[in-house]
């Protein structure tokens, strides 16, 4: 049912979000997993601190976006 779809789709979007960075870290040379494996390479604390601010942004950002359309599609809840 839709109930037990959106149960699991905020859980299912996190660790979407965290496989997509940890491939960037390993293979990619562009996007914010590679910006802060190199800046945590480089010893360059802001800019890690500033990645990471930014993916924990995005993060809580999908995490508002699931919650929005879960209120407006189960509406009875």
């Amino acid at each position: 049912t839709a109930e037990v779809g959106f149960i699991f789709l905020p859980l299912s979007a996190s660790i979407a979000l965290l496989l997509v960075v940890s491939a960037e870290m390993i293979g990619a040379e562009n996007g914010i997993g590679a910006f802060i494996l190199q800046a945590g390479n480089l010893m360059q604390t802001d800019q890690l601190l500033a990645g990471v601010i930014i993916l924990s942004i995005i993060g809580l950002t999908i995490g508002k976006i699931l919650g929005m359309i879960e209120a407006r599609l189960l509406h009875w809840r």
